[in-house]
C-alpha cells in the first residue's frame, strides 16, 4: 500500500498540518509540549504521541501515513533521536513523501546529524548489532544527512533560549500555512496597479507579488482606502495584507461593522498575541491593548469604520505602536483620516500628531474598473472558462459597461448569467439601464438613509440634473434653499457617492444615478406631475399638455429641454408648477397673452423660484410673468430675443440675483451690467458678439467673483476702475480686442484666474507682478515676443499656458521663481532652451513643450521629483540621449517625431511610469522592474522586427475579443520588445502608427 495517498481506514491523518518528530525522553517535559501548545493554540493542526512511550510497531504504519499527508514535518534533533529506530523512520518517510521538512536542532549540531558523529555514530553502531539490515541503516543515515542540509533552527543561536526560538517556529508555520492569508475573492481582474500603488502609500518595497523580505520598514503610516460600495476595497486590502503581512510581528484584520467594542477588542487581542483574553470592560481592553503591544511593529487592517474615536476606543493609537507599524482604514464615509491629527488631540490632551511624530497620514481612492477589465471579469463569470460565441460578444461588453465598472455587481451579474440562453442577458441589459441592481441598491440604500435631509435633497438633485456639471452653480440655489451645501456636498463625497472632478464638476457612478432616480420615481410611480423631480420629457409632455390644472402639483425641479420648439400657454405652463425652485428650459416658447393693468395676479407665478434656465428665450419679456424676488441663478444663454427693452424692470425684480448668464446673446448690444443687482457675484457674457463695452458702472458690483467676455471681439478695453473690484477672482478676456491691462499695485487684490488667450494684440507689462494672488495664467496664441522678468514676484502661480504664442523664443531666468508651479505649457512656440533656473520648479507637474525648437534633453528638469508628464512630441531639434533617471514621478513620456537616439530608465522607483511614446527604432534601456503600461511606437521601416513578437499576442486579442472590431496591429496586451534593452519590458496596449 502507497502510505503517501489518502487511506479511508484512517481518515484522522489527512487533518494534521504539522507532525513533530522528537525523542521523549529528551525534550518532552520541557520543550515539545511548550511548542505543541503553541502551536495548537495558534491554529495549526500539529500530530503528536501524547502516550510518552515509544510507538509500537503495530501502529507504525498509521504514523508513517500520518505523515505522508501532513504539510509540514518538524523532526526535533536531540542527543538520543537516532537511537529511535521509529523516530528514524520518521525522517526517512518524510524524504520519501517529499514533505516540506524543517529540523529544530535542539542540543545537537547541523554537522553532528548530518555526519553522524558523536552520539549518533554510537547509535548506528547499536542498531547494527541488534540486527538491523545493513541497507536499512544506509537509508536512515542518507535521509538524515538530506534533512540535516535543510534550513531549520539551531536552539544555541537564539539569545532567548526556548521561548524565542518556539515563537520564531510558530510564525513560520503560520506564513508557510497561509495562516494569516485572508480570503480573497477568485477571478480576480485589474489589481496589480492598485496593489503597486498602495505599497507606495505604505513604503514597502515590492516586487515579484511580495513584499521584499528582511526589509526595515521606515516610520508609522495610516492609509485610508475610499471608493464607492462595491469597488472592491475590502478585496484591495486583504490582497496587500496577504502580500505584506510576513514583515510585520503581529497582525490583525478587524471587520468593525457594527460589533461591539469587547467583541472587537477580544479579536484584536487573540490575533496579536494568539491568546484568549477577556476584558471586563471596554476601557480595560483598551489599557492592556495600548500596554501589551506598545511598540510592537503591527499590520492591522480595520473595515466598515464609522470615525477615528471608534479605533481610539478599540485601544488602537497609531502612535503608541512601534517603528514600521501599518494601519489600513477602510471607512463608510471617505476623509475619515484627515480628521485624524484632531481626534487624536480631543481624545487624550497627551497625544498630539504632527510630523515629528513620525505618522504619515494618506488617502487612496480606489477607482472604478477601466473597460477592458470589467470585461475580462465580466466574462470570467458569465462564461468560466469556456469561449465567448459571436451572438453574446457585442452583448457582453454593453453589459460590463451599463454595470460601469463595479466589481461586485460585475461579478454577480455575470454568475447570473452563466450557461443562460442570449433572452436572458438582453434582459439583464435592459434592467441594468433602468435600475441599479439589488446587490448595489442594497448598499446604497442605506448609505443614503443615513444622510441628513437636505444632503438628500443635493444627491437626488445631482442624480437627476447635474451629473457633469459645475458644482459651483447648483450651490448657489441650494444654499438659498438653505440645504447647506458645503456640509452636504462634503458629506456626499465622503461616503463615495458623489465625486468631484477636474473642472470642479460633479461626477456619479452610473448605478448611483439610475438609483436617485430610482428614488424620485418611486415617489409616486404612476402619477409624474406628484413626484418632486421631473427630467425625462415622456414625464413631462403629458404634464404641460394636460388640459387638467394640477394646483397641489409636487414638482420641485423641472428640467424641459426639447429637441424642438414648443409651444405653451403661458398661464397654464406657470400655474401647474408654484412649487418649483429650478426650472431649466430649453426650446421652450411660452405664449404670451394680454395683461390687464388692473392685475397682478401673474406677478406670483412660481414664488420659490431660485434657478432659471431659459436656454433660447424667445421674448425675454416673459420674464415679466414671473414672481422673480428669490431667483439667484438666471441662464438666459442663446437667447433669440430682439428687444431688450423689458431689461431694467426683469432686473429690479431679481434684486437677489447672484448668477447672470447671458452667453451667445447676440442681439445683446448693450451692456446689462447698469441694471445688474449690487449682489451680483457672476457675470458670464461669452460670445454676446454684438457687446461694445463691459460699461462703467461694473465698478458698482462690489461682490463680483467671476467675469466672462471672452469672445466679445468688439470690447477693446476694461474700465478703469475695474481694478477696485476687491472681490474679483476670475478674469476671461480671450479672443477680445484688448491690447493692454494695467495692474496697479493693490489692485485685482485677489485675482486668482486671468485668461487672455487669443487677444492677438494684447501686450503684458511689468506691472502684472501685482497679482499677488494669481494662480492660473493662460496667455494662449497672443503674438508676444518675450515675458516680462517680473512674472517671476506670481510667488502662487500654479498653471502657465503660452501654448502657440508663436513669437515667443525664451523664457526669463526669473522664471525658476514660481515655485509653486505644476504646469508649464510652451508647444508651439519658438523656444529653443529652458532656462536653468527651472531646476527650481520643484513642485512641477507637467512640462509640455510639444512642437518647439528646443534642442536637447534640459538636464534642469532631471531632478524634479513630481514631475508626471513630459511631452516632447514633434520636436524635430531634439537629439541625443533621454536620461529620465531620477524622475521618479515620472507617468507619461512622449517623444514621438523627434531624433532622440535613446531614452534610459534606470534604478527603482518607476512604477508610476505607464506611457512612452516614441519613434519605432529607438532603445529603450530600462532597469529592472520597469513595467510600461501603455507604450505607442510610431511605425517605419526599422520598426519591422518587432512585428512578428506582436503577432501571436495580436491572433490572441482577435479571439478573446470576437465581434470586437479591432485593429489587430494596435490591440496589444504584452509582448517582449527586442529593442527595449536587455531587461523584458511589459508593455501594455502597444500601438504601432502608420509611417508619416
Amino acid at each position: 500500500m502507497d502510505t503517501c495517498n489518502p487511506s479511508p481506514r484512517w481518515p484522522n491523518v489527512c487533518r494534521y498540518e504539522v507532525f513533530l518528530s522528537f525523542r521523549g525522553g529528551d525534550v518532552r517535559r520541557s520543550f515539545i509540549q511548550f511548542l505543541y501548545e503553541s502551536l495548537t493554540a495558534s491554529g495549526i493542526y500539529a500530530f503528536i504521541d501524547h502516550n510518552g512511550i515509544e510507538i509500537g510497531e503495530e501502529i507504525m504504519p498509521k504514523i508513517l501515513q500520518a505523515i505522508g499527508h501532513t504539510e509540514i514535518c518538524i523532526p526535533i534533533f536531540s542527543k538520543d533521536f537516532a537511537s529511535s529506530k521509529s523516530c528514524l523512520k520518521e525522517v526517512e518517510k518524510m524524504v520519501e513523501c517529499h514533505r516540506t521538512i524543517m529540523p529544530i536542532f535542539y542540543d545537537v549540531t547541523p554537522s553532528v546529524v548530518c555526519k553522524q558523529q558523536e552520539s549518533y555514530h554510537w547509535s548506528f553502531r547499536n542498531h547494527e548489532t541488534e540486527g538491523v539490515m545493513a541497507e536499512t541503516i544506509d537509508n536512515w543515515k542518507k535521509a538524515l544527512h538530506v534533512v540535516s542540509r535543510m534550513r531549520g533552527w539551531e536552539l544555541e543561536k537564539f539569545n532567548y533560549g526556548e521561548h524565542e526560538l518556539i515563537k520564531e517556529v510558530v510564525s513560520t508555520v503560520r506564513r508557510l500555512l497561509k495562516k494569516d492569508d485572508l480570503d480573497v475573492t477568485k477571478n480576480l481582474v485589474g489589481m496589480g496597479h492598485h496593489v503597486q500603488e498602495m505599497m507606495e502609500k505604505l513604503g514597502v518595497q515590492y516586487e515579484n507579488g511580495r513584499g521584499v523580505e528582511e526589509q526595515v520598514l521606515m516610520g508609522k503610516r495610516v492609509v485610508e482606502i475610499s471608493g464607492l460600495p462595491g469597488f472592491g476595497k475590502s478585496t484591495l486590502a486583504k490582497i496587500v495584507y496577504n502580500k505584506i503581512h510576513h514583515l510585520f510581528e503581529e497582525c490583525s484584520f478587524l471587520k468593525v461593522e457594527e460589533r461591539r467594542l469587547l467583541s472587537l477588542q477580544e479579536d484584536l487581542i487573540w490575533d496579536l498575541q494568539k491568546k484568549r483574553y477577556a476584558p471586563r470592560s471596554s476601557a480595560e481592553g483598551a489599557d492592556f491593548i495600548r500596554y501589551k503591544f506598545k511598540g510592537l511593529r503591527v499590520l492591522i487592517v480595520l473595515d466598515d469604520v464609522s470615525d477615528f474615536k471608534q479605533i481610539l476606543s478599540i485601544g488602537i493609537n497609531p502612535s503608541e505602536f512601534g517603528p514600521g507599524s501599518r494601519i489600513l482604514v477602510i471607512p463608510k464615509s471617505s476623509n475619515l483620516v484627515d480628521k485624524y491629527s484632531q481626534v487624536l488631540m480631543t481624545y487624550r490632551s497627551s497625544t498630539i500628531v504632527s510630523s515629528c511624530d513620525g505618522i504619515l497620514v494618506e488617502q487612496y481612492n480606489l477607482k472604478q474598473m477601466n473597460e477592458d477589465h470589467a470585461f475580462q471579469l465580466f466574462c470570467k463569470h458569465a462564461l468560466t472558462g469556456q469561449p465567448l460565441q459571436q451572438e453574446f460578444s457585442s452583448l457582453a461588453w454593453d453589459i460590463s459597461f451599463a454595470i460601469g465598472g463595479i466589481p461586485l455587481v460585475i461579478e454577480v451579474v455575470g454568475s447570473s448569467l452563466h450557461g443562460k440562453p442570449i433572452e436572458f442577458w438582453k434582459e439583464a441589459l435592459r434592467r441594468l439601464k433602468r435600475e441599479p441592481y439589488e446587490e448595489v441598491n442594497r448598499i446604497l440604500q442605506k448609505r443614503y438613509k443615513d444622510l441628513d435631509k437636505y444632503a438628500q435633497k443635493i444627491f437626488l438633485d445631482i442624480a437627476c440634473f447635474f451629473v457633469g456639471k459645475d458644482k459651483t452653480m447648483p450651490s448657489y440655489m441650494w444654499e438659498a434653499c438653505e440645504y447647506d451645501p458645503y456640509r452636504g456636498i462634503e458629506e456626499l463625497h465622503n461616503r463615495s457617492l458623489v465625486e468631484i472632478r477636474e473642472n470642479n464638476e460633479f461626477w456619479m457612478h452610473n448605478q448611483l444615478k439610475i438609483f436617485g432616480r430610482e428614488i424620485v420615481n418611486g415617489e409616486n410611480p404612476s402619477e409624474p406631475f406628484k413626484r418632486s423631480r421631473l427630467w425625462n420629457q415622456e414625464d413631462i409632455e403629458p404634464v404641460l399638455n394636460e388640459r387638467k390644472d394640477w394646483q397641489d402639483a409636487a414638482v420641485e425641479a423641472l428640467s424641459a429641454t426639447f429637441d424642438k420648439p414648443h409651444l405653451f400657454p403661458k398661464r397654464k405652463f406657470f400655474r401647474n408648477f408654484s412649487k418649483l425652485r429650478f426650472l431649466k428650459m430649453n426650446h421652450a416658447i411660452v405664449k404670451a397673452h394680454k395683461q390687464s393693468a388692473k392685475s397682478s395676479r401673474e406677478d406670483f407665478f412660481l414664488r420659490r423660484l431660485k434657478w432659471l434656465e431659459w436656454q433660447g428665450c424667445n421674448d425675454i419679456s416673459g420674464l415679466l410673468a414671473l414672481d422673480l424676488s428669490k431667483l439667484v441663478i438666471l441662464d438666459l444663454s442663446r437667447s433669440t430675443s430682439r428687444s431688450w427693452q423689458g431689461w431694467k424692470q426683469i432686473m429690479k425684480k431679481a434684486k437677489n440675483l447672484k448668477v447672470l448668464i447671458l452667453k451667445g446673446c447676440g442681439w445683446l448690444a448693450k451692456s446689462p451690467v447698469s441694471h445688474a443687482p449690487v449682489n451680483l457675484e457672476r457675470l458670464d457674457l461669452e460670445y454676446c458678439s454684438a457687446l461694445p463695452h463691459v460699461g462703467k458702472s461694473i465698478s458698482k458690483l462690489r461682490n463680483l467673483v467671476s467675469l466672462n467676455i471672452k469672445f466679445c471681439s468688439f470690447v477693446q478695453e476694461l474700465p478703469e476702475d475695474m481694478a477696485s473690484l476687491e472681490a474679483l477672482k476670475e478674469l476671461y478676456i480671450d479672443g477680445t480686442s484688448i491690447k493692454a491691462i494695467d495692474f496697479p499695485k493693490g489692485s485685482y487684490g485677489k485675482l486668482e484666474i486671468l485668461s487672455a488667450c487669443n487677444c492677438k494684440s494684447l501686450s503684458i507689462s511689468e506691472s502684472i507682478c501685482n497679482l499677488r494672488s494669481l494662480s492660473d495664467l493662460a496667455l494662449d496664441e497672443i503674438e508676444l515676443s518675450n515675458l516680462p522678468s517680473s512674472i517671476g514676484e506670481l510667488k502662487k502661480l500654479q498653471a502657465l499656458s503660452l501654448r502657440n504664442c508663436r513669437r515667443l523664443m525664451a523664457l526669463p531666468d526669473s522664471i525658476g521663481n514660481l515655485r509653486e508651479l505644476q504646469l508649464m505649457d510652451l508647444s508651439d512656440t519658438l523656444v529653443k532652451t529652458l532656462p536653468s533656473s527651472v531646476m527650481d520648479l520643484r513642485n512641477l507637474k507637467v512640462l509640455k513643450m510639444a512642437r518647439t525648437f528646443i534642442g536637447e534633453f534640459p538636464g534642469g528638469i532631471k531632478n524634479l521629483e513630481r514631475l508626471e508628464e513630459i511631452d516632447f512630441s514633434g520636436c524635430r531639434c531634439l537629439r541625443g540621449g533621454c536620461d529620465i533617471t531620477g524622475l521618479s514621478s515620472l507617468r507619461v513620456l512622449l517623444l514621438v517625431c523627434t531624433d532622440i537616439s535613446q531614452v534610459i530608465v534606470t534604478g527603482y522607483g518607476y512604477s508610476k511610469f505607464q506611457t512612452l511614446r516614441l519613434d519605432a527604432g529607438v532603445p529603450v534601456l530600462t532597469g529592472h522592474g520597469i513595467d510600461l503600461m501603455d507604450v505607442s511606437l510610431r511605425h517605419s521601416s526599422r520598426m519591422m522586427d518587432i512585428t512578428s513578437a506582436c503577432r501571436q499576442e495580436s491572433e490572441t486579442d482577435a479571439r478573446k475579443y470576437p465581434g470586437k472590431e479591432y485593429d489587430q496591429s494596435e490591440r496589444m496586451k504584452s509582448c517582449y520588445c527586442p529593442f527595449f534593452g536587455n531587461y523584458k519590458t511589459k508593455a501594455k496596449n502597444l500601438i504601432m502608427h502608420s509611417t508619416i
